[in-house]
C-alpha cells in the first residue's frame, strides 16, 4: 500500500500543471475584452475641439509664484490644401513613409514596442503612425512608453482611420502639433519661425519646421544652428529617397544655415526670471515631460529663490546702467547644487542687445582667463605642493619646456597682465596679484596632464547635452583657454565651498500633477506625497584638505589681491579672470554656504569671412561706436567682482557669518630662497662706528687717556657683538614665515621695488613649464 500510495501522488501534479497555464491567458483575453470594450465606445476629438495647454505653473522654494508655460498658446487651423505639397510630402518621408498604406497601426512598430517591453520594461524605440501620433496629442495626453498605452493608441488610430480619410488625417495631425515656441500646428509654427503663413514657406523652411517634429527644443536654429541644419538636411535625404524630390533639388536645398524670422523670442515672456525658465524647459522639463509640460497642469516647485534672483538682477542693471554696456551672467549655487540665482543676460526681450542667448549655460561658453587658475593650484596641492613655494615672476618668460612648446616647436614666451615682472615670490602671492608666468611653471612641474585629469574630475569634459567637450592635454590650460559656461563655473566653485564634493545642478524640487499627485520622487503608501530632500548624487572630485588649502590661498585675493572689491565683510575665497584684449572677464567667489560667478562681455559678430568675432571691452560694442566701458579698462576685479559683491551682500545676509575650516598645508616648499646672512650685515657695522674713538683720546688729558686705553676699546667691541645678537633684525628676519621673504628679497633690488607687486623687471630665466599660445593673458 505505501508503494501504491507514492505512486498515486505524483498523477496530481501534471494534472495542475495541465491547467495552469490557461490562468494567464484567461487573464490576458479578458484585459483585451474590456480594453476593447472601453475604447470602442471613446469618442476621438477633431482638432477644434482638441483643448490648448492647461499651463504649468512654477514656483520658487517658498512657493512664490515665478511664473508659467503655455501662458499665450498659440494655433491656428488651417487648410491642408493650401499647404505646399512638399510640406505634406516632407511630413510623411519623415515621420510615416508607409501612412498610405497602412489603416493607422504600423504591426512592425507595434512588435518593435513590445519586444522592447518584453525585454526591457519600457519602449526604448518609437512605431507610432501619424494616425497614432495624432490621437496620443487628441486624447490621452500621455508620453508614458508602456504597452498599454501603445495597445490604447493602436485601437483608437484604427478606429480613426475608418472614419475620416488620410488627407483628413494628415489635415488633423497638422494643425495639432506641438512644434516648439509655444506654438501648436504648422500654421502657428511658419508665422514663428518664419514670419509668413505656412501656404508659403519654401522647402528649406518646411524641411526644417517637419524636422523639429521628434523634438523640438533640440533642434531650434537659433540655440542649436548645427543640430538644426543637420535635421532639416536628413529631411531632404529621406525626401529623396522616396522619390518625393530630385536629390539634386535635395542637394541645392541643404546649402546653408536655418535662417529665422529676426524678433521671435518664444515663449518666455511677461514673468520672473525668464532666462531661468527658458532653460528650465529645454534643459530639464521638456526632455522629460514633453508636450504634457504645456497640457497637464503641471506644478514645478524648483531650487531658485525669488528674493536672490532680484537682488542678481539688480546688482547687474545697477552697475552695468548704459545702453551700449556689455553682456553679463550670473549664476548662483549652494554647495549642494541648489540654484539660487540665474541671470543670462541683461536684457531677455532685448532683440538687438540679447536676442534672447543665454549668456549663463549656452554652449560653448567663453574662455574663463585666471579664473580657472584653482584647478591648477589645486592639482598640484594634491601632488604634496605648497603655496609657500617660490617662483619667478619675469614677462615676459623664455619657456623650454618641451610639454609646453608651441605647435612650431619654439619655446613659449608668456607675459603678466600689463607686462608687469615679479621678483621671486610664493605661489600664495602668484595667485593673489594672477602672475601669469608663475603659473605657467606651475603647470609644467606638475604636467598639464595632471590638471586635464582635474579638469575631467570637475566635468568639464561633459556639457549637459549628451555630447562630449574634449580637452586636450595643454599648459595654456592653466589660464583658461577652455570655453566653459558659468552654469559650469558656478559648479566647480559649489565644488571648492563643498570641501571637495561636486554636486550635481539640482534646479527642481519635485513635481506635481494637476491633482497635487507627485510625478517622481514620492513615498509609497502616502498619497504620492513628494519627497522634498535632495536624492541627486555627487562626487568627490578633490581631497577635502588640499580645497581647505586652496580656499584659504583664494582669500587673499579678496583680502589684498586683484578682486579686493569682492570684499563684503566676511570671509570670501575667489578668483578674477580676464581673457586676451579683455574679451571676457570673470569673478568666481564663495562663502562656506553658497558659491557665485558673474560673466561680463559682448555678444559675438560676424567678422570678415564670415567668421565670429568677440569684441573688446574697453573698445566697442556690435554695431555702435566705440567707447570705454564708463572710462575704465574691463577686468575680472572691477565690473564683475562689483556685481558679485552687490549680490553677495544681500544674498547672504541672513546667513551666519562661518569662516573657511583651517587649513593644514603639509606640502613641500618648492625652490626655497637661501638662508639669509645677518652676521656679515651686523659685524661691519659697530666696526666703523667705534673707529672714531682712538681720534678723540688724544684730545683729553692724558689722565683721562688711560681711562679710555685702545685696550678696553677691542674688549668693548666684543662686548657690544653679543648684545646686537638679540635686538638686531637680521636675526628675526630668518625666523619670519616663508610667504614673507619675497617681499625684502633682493632679487628684485634691480628694479628698486623690493614688494611682490609688478617691478619693472625681474629675473629672466628659464621656467620649468610654458602655455602653448603667445598672446598675452591677463589676470
Amino acid at each position: 500500500m505505501t508503494s501504491t500510495a507514492a505512486s498515486a501522488t505524483p498523477t496530481k501534479a501534471p494534472a495542475l500543471l495541465r491547467f495552469g497555464w490557461l490562468l494567464p491567458l484567461v487573464t490576458l483575453f479578458l484585459g483585451l475584452g474590456i480594453l476593447l470594450i472601453t475604447y470602442a465606445f471613446a469618442s476621438i476629438p477633431l482638432p477644434k475641439e482638441v483643448p490648448l495647454a492647461s499651463s504649468a505653473e512654477v514656483y520658487d522654494r517658498d512657493g512664490e509664484l515665478i511664473g508659467t508655460y503655455s501662458d499665450e498658446v498659440r494655433r491656428f487651423l488651417v487648410d491642408t490644401a493650401e499647404l505646399p505639397r512638399y510640406l505634406k510630402q516632407a511630413v510623411v518621408a519623415a515621420e510615416d513613409r508607409g501612412f498610405f498604406e497602412h489603416n493607422g497601426v504600423s504591426v512592425r512598430g507595434i512588435a518593435r514596442a513590445a519586444w522592447a517591453n518584453i525585454t526591457g520594461g519600457e519602449i526604448r524605440q518609437g512605431g507610432s503612425t501619424i494616425t497614432q501620433q495624432y490621437v496620443k496629442n487628441a486624447v490621452l495626453h500621455d508620453d508614458a512608453q508602456t504597452l498599454s498605452r501603445k495597445a490604447k493608441e493602436a485601437i483608437l488610430a484604427v478606429k480613426l482611420e475608418r472614419r475620416f480619410s488620410k488627407r483628413q488625417i494628415l489635415g488633423f495631425y497638422l494643425n495639432t502639433i506641438y512644434l516648439g515656441r509655444s506654438t501648436y500646428g504648422i500654421e502657428a509654427a511658419a508665422r514663428s519661425y518664419f514670419d509668413k503663413h505656412a501656404s508659403g514657406l519654401t522647402l528649406q523652411e518646411a524641411a526644417y519646421v517637419v524636422g523639429i517634429i521628434p523634438s523640438p527644443e533640440s533642434y531650434q536654429a537659433d540655440e542649436h544652428p548645427r543640430m538644426a541644419k543637420g535635421r532639416r538636411n536628413q529631411v531632404l535625404r529621406l525626401m529623396a529617397q522616396q522619390d518625393y524630390i530630385s536629390a539634386q533639388r535635395a542637394e541645392r536645398a541643404s546649402r546653408g544655415p536655418v535662417k529665422l524670422a529676426s524678433g521671435a523670442l518664444g515663449r518666455i515672456k511677461h514673468q520672473q526670471a525668464a532666462y531661468f525658465m527658458e532653460w528650465l524647459r529645454r534643459e530639464y522639463l521638456y526632455p522629460k515631460y514633453g508636450n504634457r509640460l504645456y497640457t497637464g497642469g503641471l506644478k514645478i516647485h524648483t531650487t531658485l529663490d525669488l528674493d536672490m534672483q532680484r537682488y542678481a538682477e539688480e546688482a547687474i542693471a545697477g552697475t552695468l546702467t548704459e545702453p551700449r554696456d556689455p553682456q553679463a551672467a550670473l549664476v548662483s549655487m549652494t554647495p549642494s547644487g541648489a540654484l539660487r540665482a540665474f541671470v543670462g543676460g541683461t536684457d531677455y526681450t532685448s532683440v538687438k542687445k540679447a536676442r534672447g542667448f543665454n549668456y549663463a549655460s549656452s554652449l560653448p561658453g567663453r574662455q574663463a582667463g585666471s579664473s580657472f587658475k584653482p584647478f591648477t593650484l589645486l592639482a598640484a596641492i594634491e601632488q604634496g605642493i605648497s603655496p609657500r613655494s617660490y617662483f619667478p615672476g619675469p614677462s615676459p618668460a623664455t619657456v623650454t619646456e618641451p610639454a609646453c612648446a608651441d605647435p612650431d616647436g619654439s619655446p613659449w614666451e608668456p607675459e603678466n597682465y600689463g607686462g608687469a615682472a615679479y621678483g621671486t615670490i610664493t605661489l600664495d602671492e602668484a595667485t593673489t596679484n594672477s602672475v601669469n608666468t608663475v603659473y605657467a611653471q606651475l603647470v609644467a612641474e606638475i604636467g598639464p596632464e595632471a590638471l586635464v585629469d582635474k579638469l575631467r574630475r570637475f566635468e568639464f569634459d561633459r556639457t549637459g547635452t549628451g555630447s562630449r567637450r574634449t580637452i586636450e592635454p595643454n599648459c595654456s590650460l592653466s589660464l583658461g583657454t577652455l570655453d566653459v559656461t558659468p552654469l559650469e563655473m558656478a559648479r566647480a566653485y559649489a565644488a571648492f565651498a563643498g570641501r571637495g564634493v561636486l554636486p550635481e545642478v539640482e534646479p527642481v524640487r519635485y513635481v506635481t500633477d494637476s491633482e497635487d499627485r507627485c510625478l517622481d520622487l514620492f513615498r509609497e503608501g502616502e498619497g504620492r506625497r513628494c519627497l522634498e530632500e535632495s536624492t541627486l548624487d555627487t562626487k568627490r572630485v578633490a581631497d577635502q584638505g588640499a580645497v581647505d588649502v586652496l580656499n584659504e590661498t583664494l582669500t587673499h585675493v579678496v583680502e589684498g589681491g586683484t578682486a579686493t572689491a569682492a570684499a563684503i565683510g566676511r570671509p570670501v575665497a575667489g578668483k578674477t579672470g580676464t581673457t586676451q584684449n579683455n574679451v571676457d572677464a570673470w569673478f568666481g567667489g564663495h562663502v562656506p554656504q553658497l558659491a557665485t560667478v558673474v560673466w561680463m562681455g559682448y555678444p559675438a559678430r560676424p567678422g570678415p569671412g564670415g567668421a565670429l568675432e568677440v569684441p573688446e571691452m574697453g573698445f566697442c560694442a556690435p554695431d555702435e561706436t566705440c567707447r570705454p566701458v564708463h572710462g575704465i579698462e574691463v577686468t575680472g576685479g572691477s565690473f564683475p567682482a562689483q556685481i558679485w559683491a552687490a549680490y553677495m551682500a544681500r544674498a547672504t545676509a541672513d546667513l551666519p557669518i562661518e569662516p573657511f575650516p583651517i587649513a593644514v598645508d603639509s606640502g613641500s616648499v618648492l625652490n626655497p630662497p637661501p638662508p639669509p646672512e645677518p652676521t656679515p650685515t651686523a659685524t661691519p657695522e659697530p666696526s666703523p662706528s667705534e673707529s672714531p674713538s682712538p681720534s678723540e683720546s688724544p684730545s683729553p688729558t692724558p689722565s683721562e687717556s688711560p681711562s679710555v686705553t685702545p685696550t678696553p676699546e677691542p674688549s668693548d667691541t666684543p662686548t657690544e657683538e653679543p648684545s646686537p645678537t638679540p635686538e638686531p633684525e637680521p636675526t628675526p628676519e630668518p625666523s619670519a614665515p616663508p610667504s614673507e621673504e619675497p617681499t625684502p628679497t633682493p632679487e628684485p633690488s634691480p628694479s628698486g621695488n623690493p614688494a611682490p607687486g609688478p617691478s619693472p623687471s625681474g629675473p629672466p630665466g628659464n621656467l620649468p613649464a610654458a602655455l602653448r599660445s603667445r598672446a598675452r593673458l591677463p589676470g
